[in-house]
């Protein structure tokens, strides 16, 4: 009986050598030679490159503006001269005039609509600016026509 035993315990431990060594990160030669070390350093290089991205999504998302502090502009603030910008900041044209429920705004000598309902203003923007919410690409594609031919 303690052949037995001694023989399965010798046989769990040489089982369970190649697991331990993985939590411990380390190197055991238990007749089969197991080297955990470069999973280690993949789950490392894993683990630098989601982190950078992360670092980075954050970092875009803090330059944003915060889209519960916008509250819809009223007719007031819709007027000729205001700025109007993406979420971001990025200027994307003045307001010329508006017409019915849309702003025209004009652009490097381009005229286009925003929809009114698509306009914002900022608790902490700047008195003369509204948000809006459209991507540059959508405002694009209403075009209307050319600042000089108004």
């Amino acid at each position: 009986m303690r052949k037995a035993f001694a023989l399965f315990a010798a046989g769990a431990a040489f089982v369970a050598a190649p697991a331990l060594a993985q939590l411990a990160g380390g190197t055991v030669d238990a007749g089969a030679g197991v080297n955990t070390s470069p999973m280690g350093g993949t789950v490392g290089g894993v683990t630098d490159r989601v982190g950078r991205t992360v670092d980075t999504v954050d970092g875009a998302a803090s330059r944003t503006l915060d889209s519960t502090k916008l509250t819809l502009a009223t007719s007031e603030q819709v007027r000729a001269g205001v700025t109007i910008t993406d979420r971001a900041g990025t200027s994307l044209g003045t307001v010329q005039s508006v017409d019915g429920d849309n702003a025209i705004i004009v652009d490097g000598g381009k005229l286009y609509t925003i929809p009114l309902g698509s306009l914002y203003s900022s608790a902490e923007g700047a008195a003369n600016t509204l948000v809006t919410k459209l991507p540059k690409a959508q405002i694009a594609a209403r075009v209307q026509g050319s600042a000089q031919s108004r």
